[in-house]
């Protein structure tokens, strides 16, 4: 069963619905036009997000965001903290991460710092220990290019919910949207073919995270 929303999070649900009403015969967006749009396989997910029923994550917000030609403090103001820059001369009220660990596979490429508000972990109800950065190091999911930087939510994932995860392949890690609904699971490299399995099947596959947002390498 999924985890009832926050007051918080039902207000982002609302300020999204509000401003999908508004906008979407402006821009002439549909549910199903803007799940091609924003990468999800249905109009399932545009619905639950804006009707409420799955909470708006920093990539999802950003998205609509892009999507409906507004600010991401317009939908999620919760998000506005999060910054991704050079350790700043003082760390106070920040959290640093470097490149870590993740489902018992060590991340070998060398990343520059992150730091972020340490009010981040309580918006995404991560704890700063579960929260690893992963850099994608090759084309395999075509979603984002090569080097692009995954904030993850490396916690034991047994339910998860339609969203880009990290999956471990034999001796690598390797990056997936996966797609729930009522007849099975989907799992995409972002083009090509789709992968269908049962849910049984997919209880079988080894997910060590959930990608929570998407950052370029900081040079």
């Amino acid at each position: 069963m999924a985890r009832a929303l926050t007051k918080e999070e039902l207000d982002d649900a609302r300020r999204l619905k509000q401003i999908w009403i508004a906008k979407k015969d402006q821009l002439n967006l549909s549910q199903v036009k803007a799940a091609k749009e924003l990468g999800y396989n249905s109009q399932g997910a545009i619905s639950q997000y804006i009707n409420g029923r799955v909470s708006l994550n920093f990539q999802a917000a950003a998205k609509f965001a892009k999507l409906l030609r507004v600010e991401i403090k317009d939908i999620a103001p919760r998000f506005t903290p999060l910054v991704s820059k050079p350790i700043p001369s003082s760390l106070d009220g920040y959290t640093a991460h470097s490149t870590a660990s993740i489902g018992g596979l060590d991340n070998h490429t060398p990343l520059d710092w992150f730091a972020f508000s340490t009010r981040f972990c309580g918006l995404v109800h991560v704890p700063a220990e579960h929260i690893k950065l992963v850099r994608l190091d090759d084309d395999s999911f075509k979603e984002f290019p090569s080097g692009t930087v995954f904030l993850v939510d490396d916690r034991d994932l047994q339910s998860p919910s339609d969203g880009v995860y990290m999956l471990r392949d034999g001796e690598r890690l390797i990056s997936r949207r996966i797609t729930i609904d009522s007849d099975g699971v989907t799992i995409s490299s972002g083009v090509g073919k789709k992968q269908r399995m049962t849910k049984d099947v997919f209880s079988l596959l080894r997910i060590v995270g959930r990608v929570i947002s998407v950052f370029s390498p900081v040079v």
